[in-house]
């Protein structure tokens, strides 16, 4: 209780002495200064809604080879966590500063009357950070993106990667798409907008998302410069809905899933505890007592779920075969070895249906612009997504999903490989947090960290540390001290942690009456005990370093979302078109049902 409790003058003192321990100079821009020779490379490889457990060095039975080997060559970090949902997450990512001082407070449309028109709520990357890719580009080195940016710029260009520092990209402008062609995936956005060096353009005929971004990656590099370092961000929008893969690759999955949720889940937590990946102890949240177990489920609803995740998994198959041919482009050039690689998702697998955010129009829609029948599943013009239980099933051994700001929200796999990154094969679990990736770039471009400005305006601090202690040295303790206060909010939820300890604010069904709850993470980490009314006197301290950080954040608390993740009442309700070709125990095929919810 001495160390929750001490006041804000010690705690500052000791974040000062730490910073200064890890010997951090004087900040300016990276203009102006002098770098060292020597300097790495760097590809940054992110993907879009996947699970803490999805890659076989994460203990999966998806077959992941490549992203498999880089974790055997470098090192895992078990413990790294970003925010509830993509925006926030990428804007930390490319800033290293939180999501409300970079202007994501929220996603773009889902403003409150409370958060329309208020700082750190603008849905777009604002001007009070600098973005990775303009510290580097300023200290020389070359900058390209390509896939998914999320960071605003449907209508005006100042946000979008050209001008926040991206010299080559292709970019996605939305958040999300049809993984096929420049289809949305709702109804007020039926087209999004693609950018490659400023211009919107079409797409090829042959178009595949994971594989025309690192079509266009590879392209980049070997047109570079050989002479400069390179920052490379890959930013994939698998396995994110629509789900859709190529027909040869879900048709690799077929059959692995007729064992249903609690088996997958049950194999997964056992490999994970094979692996070292969680502890011998560890066990798996239950699974959300609202949805059914697979027992429960009628056949055709049985083989529904089969399918969709059996497409779901071919996604994540074809990105680690991207991500093999990028990796295999760099051996070839001889740059992967002065390549720094990383590898993350941007948060918990998403157990929503986007449908039932607009409700009956927005099925209808569907059924009118978009294929829903069985047989179409994962093709192009598709809209399919695969639900709670299987969400439930990636995030193992966590609890909750995308939206959530409890653990399998917010706690993803992540991977490092490259030079200086001496550890290979191995695990660390020290808490890590997307906030430390710009720092640890900048450590190693030798470059510093800027504090108050950039390029000549005032910029937001960085709030992460670098993690190349974690990455070289043989034992690290915890990287970030005990005393420092890590906050989320989004969409009404929110969390803050300290050292080992978590507070978490749900609302309905997932709160306790819409009141924090406490867990001790290290000991509890699939968040099932909460603590709250043994130990008062933290949670208090907790609570109040909490409304610190949401000052200091300018959060905006409102009360409830009233569009969130809460609403997916719909999926186990839902049936194609046509219904499902299935055979029940009678030998009849099943008598298909309407694809639309019904009233109650």
């Amino acid at each position: 209780m001495c160390i929750l409790l001490s006041s804000v003058r010690s705690i500052a003192c000791m974040l000062v002495l730490f910073a200064l321990s890890i010997d951090y100079t004087r900040a300016s821009t990276p203009s102006s200064q002098s770098t060292p020779a020597g300097r790495p490379n760097f590809l940054v490889i992110v993907a879009d809604d996947m699970g803490y457990s999805d890659l076989g060095a994460f203990g999966s039975e998806i077959a992941t080879p490549n992203l498999d080997r880089l974790a055997r060559s470098g090192i895992r970090l078990t413990n790294f966590h970003t925010y509830a949902a993509c925006s926030p997450t990428r804007a930390a990512l490319l800033t290293g500063a939180s999501p409300h001082n970079a202007g994501f407070g929220t996603m773009a449309g889902d403003w409150t009357p409370e958060t329309e028109g208020k700082r750190g709520y603008e849905a777009v990357l604002t001007y009070r950070v600098a973005t990775i890719a303009e510290m580097l580009a300023g200290a020389g080195y070359q900058t390209m993106l390509s896939g998914k940016w999320d960071m605003g710029g449907a209508r005006d260009v100042a946000y979008r990667p050209a001008a926040r520092g991206f010299q080559q990209h292709f970019a996605l402008i939305q958040g999300a798409a049809s993984h096929f062609d420049r289809r949305g995936v709702f109804p007020d956005i039926p087209t999004v907008k693609y950018v490659e060096n400023g211009q919107e353009v079409e797409l090829p005929k042959n178009f595949y998302s994971s594989r025309t971004f690192t079509d266009k990656m590879i392209g980049f590099l070997a047109a570079g410069d050989r002479s400069k370092p390179f920052f490379a961000l890959l930013t994939f929008t698998a396995p994110h809905w629509p789900l859709q893969a190529p027909t040869d690759d879900i048709d690799r999955q077929r059959g692995r899933y007729a064992k249903g949720y609690e088996e997958i889940r049950a194999a997964r937590l056992a490999q994970q505890r094979r692996l070292g990946v969680v502890g011998d102890a560890t066990t798996a949240a239950p699974f959300d007592s609202d949805w059914p177990a697979w027992s429960a489920l009628p056949a055709d609803i049985r083989q529904l779920e089969e399918r969709r995740m059996e497409i779901y998994a071919a996604m994540i198959g074809s990105l680690d075969r991207e991500v093999g041919r990028v990796i295999a482009a760099l051996r070839a050039s001889g740059q992967l070895r002065n390549t720094i690689v990383v590898f993350m998702s941007d948060n918990g697998a998403d157990g929503g249906n986007p449908l039932d955010f607009g409700g009956r129009d927005w099925y209808r829609w569907a059924e009118r612009e978009r294929e829903l029948s069985f047989e179409k599943m994962g093709k192009p013009g598709s809209h399919v997504w695969y639900g709670p239980q299987w969400a439930h099933v990636s995030n193992t051994p966590f609890r909750l999903d995308k939206g959530f700001a409890t653990e399998g929200g917010t706690r993803v796999p992540f991977i490092a490989s490259g030079p200086g990154i001496r550890r290979s094969g191995s695990l660390n679990g020290a808490f890590t947090h997307v906030l430390d990736i710009v720092p640890t770039l900048l450590d190693y471009a030798g470059l510093a960290v800027p504090q108050s400005q950039f390029d000549g305006r005032p910029i937001e601090p960085l709030e992460g540390r670098s993690l190349r202690l974690a990455f070289e040295a043989q034992s690290v303790g915890e990287l970030h001290p005990v005393e420092e206060f890590f906050g989320w909010e989004l969409w009404a939820r929110r969390a803050g942690r300290m050292g080992n300890w978590k507070i978490v604010w749900q609302n309905p069904p997932w709160g306790p009456n819409e009141q924090w709850a406490l867990f001790d993470i290290a000991k509890d980490p699939a968040e099932q005990h909460d603590l709250a009314a043994q130990k008062p006197a933290i949670l208090a301290a907790m609570v109040s370093r909490w409304n610190e950080w949401a000052a200091r954040q300018g959060v905006v608390p409102i009360p409830y979302f009233p569009s969130d993740w809460s609403n997916v009442r719909t999926h186990f309700e839902w049936r194609p078109p046509g219904g499902v070709t299935t055979v029940n125990s009678g030998g009849r095929s099943t008598k298909p049902r309407s694809p639309m919810r019904q009233e109650k």
